[in-house]
């Protein structure tokens, strides 16, 4: 039988972030950045996705080396909880939730790993994801994600002249990232929590009799 995954304890990132960049975690696993961006996408996406689904893509389908079941349950506790405090901060007030984001040595935040995190998650159920991408008012919420991933060749996502932001206001958008993808996140999740109109169904074709 399998043990349970705690979901009470602390959320103490940093162990989290040790382990991550330790031997006993996969080489191509997640960093805590990368994490965070993609719990947050599938906390506030089209779909609720199991675990069993998404947890196997921290650790790119390879398996911790775990000390002793202790560490697992303590690393997968902190997983779960972090997901659970995503999506109570996402359904709280605008801008509650702050990102992860790698702090670089001259003090400036790095959002591109957060970023590829979220795409990452987008990618579990893509198609689901249509009616955000194509809702004309709603679709800005995904740029700036979109846009910072594309500023490293992890995401894979070039864009075209016409796509970009002008120099100055892509640098305004990367100083800004904690703030606007917090924004973001929590808007992209009351998109998806908002109640759709059902799709309206045809009746039956009427035969129309034809009179002598």
């Amino acid at each position: 039988m399998q043990t349970p995954i705690p979901l009470d304890g602390p959320i103490d990132l940093e162990r989290l972030d040790e382990f991550l960049a330790s031997d006993r975690a996969p080489a191509e696993c997640m960093q805590l950045s990368e994490l965070d961006g993609f719990l947050t996408g599938v906390a506030v996406g089209p779909e609720l996705i199991p675990p069993s689904v998404w947890l196997p893509m921290i650790w790119h389908d390879d398996e911790p080396g775990y000390a002793d079941m202790e560490e697992a349950q303590t690393i997968l506790g902190i997983i779960m909880r972090r997901y659970n405090e995503i999506i109570r901060l996402v359904d709280s007030f605008a801008g509650v939730y702050r990102p992860v984001l790698v702090e670089q040595d001259d003090g400036t935040v790095d959002a591109s790993d957060w970023a590829v995190g979220f795409l990452q998650a987008m990618a579990i159920c893509q198609d689901a994801w249509e009616p955000l991408v194509m809702d004309r008012t709603a679709g800005a919420l995904i740029a700036p994600i979109m846009l910072i991933a594309s500023t490293t060749d992890l995401a894979d996502l070039p864009l075209d002249d016409d796509e970009r932001l002008p120099d100055d206001e892509m640098a305004k958008l990367l100083a800004e990232a904690d703030m606007m993808l917090g924004l973001c996140a929590s808007g992209i999740r009351k998109f998806f929590q908002r109640p759709r109109a059902p799709a309206r169904r045809k009746g039956p074709a009427r035969a129309r009799s034809k009179r002598r």
